[in-house]
């Protein structure tokens, strides 16, 4: 089954606990760098306070060779990322 643009995936990441209890810092480890952000638990596939997990990302674009998702939350740097296929 081929991605398409609005399909729903999971991205793997490392969560750390934060101060409020429904909030998450996020890092995505990626091929040009990482990506680092704050969400709510509601956007992971288990709201673990620490460890490993799975972030939901939003398809925007396709090709061949990668996908570029778009991340909930609030970060400094980007709100999309590219994935190798």
């Amino acid at each position: 089954m081929a991605l398409e643009r609005g399909d729903t995936v999971w991205i793997p990441c490392e969560v750390t606990q934060r101060v409020f209890p429904d909030e998450r810092n996020v890092r995505i480890d990626l091929p040009d760098g990482h990506w680092d952000g704050v969400v709510d638990v509601r956007q992971l596939r288990e709201e673990v306070l620490d460890g490993r997990t799975a972030i939901r990302a939003t398809v925007v674009e396709t090709s061949t060779r990668a996908l570029k998702a778009r991340l909930p939350g609030q970060t400094t740097r980007r709100q999309f990322i590219d994935i190798p296929v």
